[in-house]
C-alpha cells in the first residue's frame, strides 16, 4: 500500500524520506529480479488515499496492482496466489502502515512458515510508539524487520557479482546521499593525492 495519501499520515518518518526509501527498495528488488506483488486499499486511485506513488508504477509497468478489501490481504485469494505463484518462501514486504496493513498479513505468513522481512524503513506508521509497538510485535511473531539498505546488501552479497554491483551503486547514488558525499571526498582525496 504505498499510496501517494497514506504516506502523509505518517509520523515516525518524514513521507520525503518514506518515498525515497520505498523507491530505492523497488529499484533493488527490480535489478534483482526478485517477482514483486502490488497491492491497495479497494478505494482506489480516486480515493481519499490515493494512487500507488508514480514512481513504483513506472519500475513495474507489467504488474497490475490488486485492490482488496481485506485488512489482513493474506486473506485475499487473488493476493495470496500471486505470492504461491512465485514459488518462493522468502517475502520482501513493506506498505504502509506497518502495524496492521502490511504488519497483519506478515504475522500471518510468518504463522504459515514464510520467512518474511518486513522493510520499516519503506513502511510507515501514524507515530514513534505505533512504530515500536510495531517492531515489538512483528519480531514477537517471528517477521523480520530491516531496511532498505540492509536488504540490498543480503541480495547482493558479494561486489564481485558484476551482473548487479554496478546498478546497486546507481541506487545508492540516487537513494543513500551519504554515499554520493562519500563518493565526492574519496575522488577529491584521490584528486589531491595526484598533485
Amino acid at each position: 500500500d504505498h499510496q501517494a495519501g497514506l504516506m502523509l499520515f505518517t509520523g515516525d518518518i518524514d513521507p520525503v524520506h518514506l518515498k525515497n526509501n520505498s523507491i530505492a527498495l523497488a529499484k533493488v528488488l527490480k535489478l534483482h529480479n526478485i517477482p514483486v506483488v502490488l497491492t491497495a486499499a479497494a478505494m482506489g486511485p480516486m480515493g481519499p488515499i490515493g494512487p500507488i506513488i508514480p514512481e513504483i508504477r513506472e519500475l513495474f509497468p507489467d504488474v497490475e496492482p490488486i485492490y482488496r478489501t481485506k485488512i489482513n490481504s493474506w486473506h485475499d485469494d487473488r493476493i495470496r496466489g500471486a505470492i504461491e505463484a512465485t514459488g518462493r518462501k522468502k517475502v520482501i514486504a513493506a506498505g504502509i502502515t506497518a502495524d496492521f496493513c502490511i504488519g497483519i498479513p506478515a504475522k500471518t505468513m510468518a504463522d504459515e512458515g514464510y520467512d518474511v522481512r518486513l522493510v520499516m524503513d519503506a513502511s510507515g506508521n501514524y507515530s514513534e510508539m505505533v512504530l515500536h509497538a510495531s517492531i515489538a510485535n512483528l519480531t514477537q511473531a517471528g517477521v523480520k524487520v530491516s531496511n532498505w539498505l540492509s536488504v540490498a546488501c543480503e541480495l547482493q552479497q558479494d561486489w564481485a557479482i558484476e551482473r548487479t554491483a554496478k546498478g546497486l551503486l546507481e541506487i545508492y547514488q540516487q537513494h543513500l546521499p551519504q554515499w554520493g558525499m562519500l563518493e565526492l571526498t574519496q575522488n577529491a582525496w584521490k584528486a589531491n593525492k595526484k598533485q
